[in-house]
């Protein structure tokens, strides 16, 4: 009798959990247009979606605006939201912990103690990887800011020393430039402007968005020369000549850098094989000669 209680328990706790587990694959959820690169995260977002609603709540408000800040670097912060990362999150710590469990399946009835001590060691790393995704996008997009931003200011220099105001000349500058990260958020500090906000504080919110320090430099600047009336257009050009100059640094460092980068390469791989090659005659020789 006890057996096929256990056994009517059993199979209703499996039914239970298959329905918990494949119950979100009903829900209509949009995916987000960020993530929507991904094949993964379409198929996986009602589960996601589900998560991130779940495990939000027990995040702490300064972990959440830890999230805020990586998602405004990785210029997610307009089309995602803190509770996709904190969903995606768990769910790499799950798909890790099942994988854990999983290789160490073998030494699972033997010690299940540490086996799933190390199981969720490495579902906490794994819970990480999200967070250094959205970091790597952040730098990603950090250098492409700082590629783009001397030719916006070589552009907005000409056109405001050509007569025309500042918000003329950035509007000359979102049209004008070729495709990027800061054309868009440009045109999007140009709407913002056109609906009602003050220009300076248009300007200071797009150098938060992009998280960079010589964004900030310049609307600094725009901001104290308005408010003391002095000239843009020779504030403007020093600001572009020292970006660019900024920038020729960046690339003669990387320049200076590319040798010990190769060091470890042609050490363990280009070396040992040149070797090989003038050697190979040489111990062929004194092998045939009988030395």
């Amino acid at each position: 009798m006890a057996f096929w209680i256990s056994s009517i328990f059993t199979g209703l706790s499996i039914c239970l959990g298959l329905y918990l587990l494949l119950s979100p694959a009903g829900n209509k959820v949009v995916v987000p247009q960020a993530y929507q690169e991904k094949r993964v995260f379409v198929l996986l977002w009602p589960w996601i979606h589900v998560l991130g609603l779940a495990v939000i709540p027990f995040f702490s408000w300064r972990y959440r605006a830890r999230l805020l800040s990586l998602l405004r670097a990785a210029g997610l912060e307009r089309i995602a939201q803190i509770d996709h990362i904190a969903g995606i999150q768990c769910l790499c710590a799950c798909c890790v912990f099942a994988g854990a469990v999983f290789i160490q399946m073998p030494q699972l009835n033997a010690r299940p103690l540490a086996v799933l001590s190390i199981a969720c060691v490495i579902a906490l790393a794994g819970s990480l990887l999200p967070l250094l995704w959205l970091r790597e996008r952040g730098l990603r997009r950090r250098q492409r800011i700082l590629r783009e931003l001397p030719l916006l200011l070589d552009m907005t220099t000409l056109c405001v020393e050509a007569g025309q105001n500042l918000q003329g000349a950035l509007h000359h500058t979102a049209s004008l430039c070729a495709p990027g990260i800061l054309r868009d958020e440009l045109n999007y500090c140009l709407s913002e402007i056109r609906t009602g906000r003050p220009r300076i504080e248009a300007l200071r919110a797009m150098a938060v968005r992009t998280g960079t320090a010589e964004v900030s430099l310049w609307v600094a600047a725009i901001a104290q020369a308005e408010s003391m009336g002095m000239s843009l257009g020779p504030l403007l050009r020093s600001q572009s000549d020292q970006r660019r100059q900024e920038r020729f640094h960046r690339a003669e460092k990387l320049a200076l850098e590319a040798p010990v980068k190769m060091l470890l390469p042609l050490i363990f791989c280009i070396f040992p094989c040149t070797f090989i090659v003038l050697a190979f005659p040489i111990v062929m020789k004194i092998l045939q000669s009988g030395v």
